[in-house]
């Protein structure tokens, strides 16, 4: 990791040096390798302004602080960066645990050549009148996420009775419904 120092108005010694290390050391520790961190001290009368930019494989981070003593001005705007790299990793943490909208684009809408295909019951149950005849109807699917009232317009311009889609909101695959009234059903999944 290069650490880079600047001193504006002010002579940058061994304990900022060693100081800075630490505190570079500890960024370390909760992230992960860095490239970078520049660090750029100002002294104006009686106070030190810092700015910290720490730059890593896949994202960056600038933070400022502002205080009547140096050292305190470093702590500040390190515990700057170290929030940042907290919410950084929840975000990452939270589009894990979500299915990317392509997989659930690609799952739902199955290659042309299935599209049309009539099932034919399974040799298991037996052949009764109460055994239905399922036919796959081809629907269309929104390819892009889109909110409830995006949604709405989409069947309405359409023409099509129902309309499958990737709610923007909850990230949750979606059913819009025209009744036989022209009003709009809405069918949000519950899992259990």
């Amino acid at each position: 990791m290069k650490i880079r120092i600047t001193g504006r108005h002010l002579k940058i010694t061994d304990d900022i040096r060693a100081y800075l290390q630490k505190r570079a050391d500890k960024i370390e520790a909760r992230f992960g390798p860095m490239l970078e961190i520049h660090v750029v001290i100002t002294a104006e009368k009686h106070r030190f302004e810092t700015e910290m930019s720490v730059t890593a494989n896949r994202a960056s981070f600038h933070a400022e602080s502002q205080t009547h003593e140096l050292f305190a001005a470093l702590d500040g705007v390190t515990d700057k960066i170290l929030s940042q790299i907290r919410r950084y990793k929840e975000r990452v943490k939270d589009r894990r645990h979500q299915l990317p909208h392509r997989d659930v684009v690609a799952h739902l809408n199955p290659p042309e050549t299935e599209a049309l295909q009539e099932t034919e019951p399974s040799t298991d149950i037996p052949d009764t009148a109460e055994t239905p005849r399922i036919i796959e109807a081809p629907e269309k699917f929104a390819a892009k996420p889109m909110t409830v009232a995006e949604a709405a317009n989409e069947l309405h311009t359409g023409g099509d009775s129902l309309l499958l889609f990737l709610n923007a909101e909850t990230r949750q695959v979606n059913l819009l419904y025209q009744t036989e009234g022209g009003a709009y059903g809405w069918v949000v999944p519950l899992f259990t």
